[in-house]
């Protein structure tokens, strides 16, 4: 064998166990990533749940305050007949101030 035979064998086996080196360090990389993944997939099936979970607080919430809404329409309503009967409603009463004037022009 000559020496420049020998020279570039030896070249080769160097990058051979180079490339060895990084083939062995890209698949640590690669197992911890794909360990990572199932965390990952863990995580956004909570976030889904999550996801679920809010949109049924919202929807709650919603039926809530429309149910309030109603509730305070009906006292307005109660409320705005209780000051009609009562002449409460647009100026009707005046007040002890507005009357006093008018006892003095009279």
């Amino acid at each position: 064998m000559s020496p420049i035979t020998l020279a570039i064998e030896v070249v080769l086996a160097i990058m051979l166990a180079a490339c060895l080196f990084y083939f062995w360090r890209l698949d640590r990389r690669l197992a911890a990533l794909r360990t990572g993944q199932d965390g990952v997939l863990r995580a956004a099936a909570e976030l889904a749940q999550a996801t679920v979970q809010a949109e049924n607080a919202v929807r709650a919430l919603r039926m809530t305050a429309q149910e309030a809404g109603r509730d305070l329409q009906a006292r307005i309503n109660d409320a705005k007949g209780t000051a009609e009967r009562l002449g409460l409603g647009a100026g009707r009463l005046r007040s002890g101030a507005d009357v006093a004037p008018l006892r003095g022009r009279m």
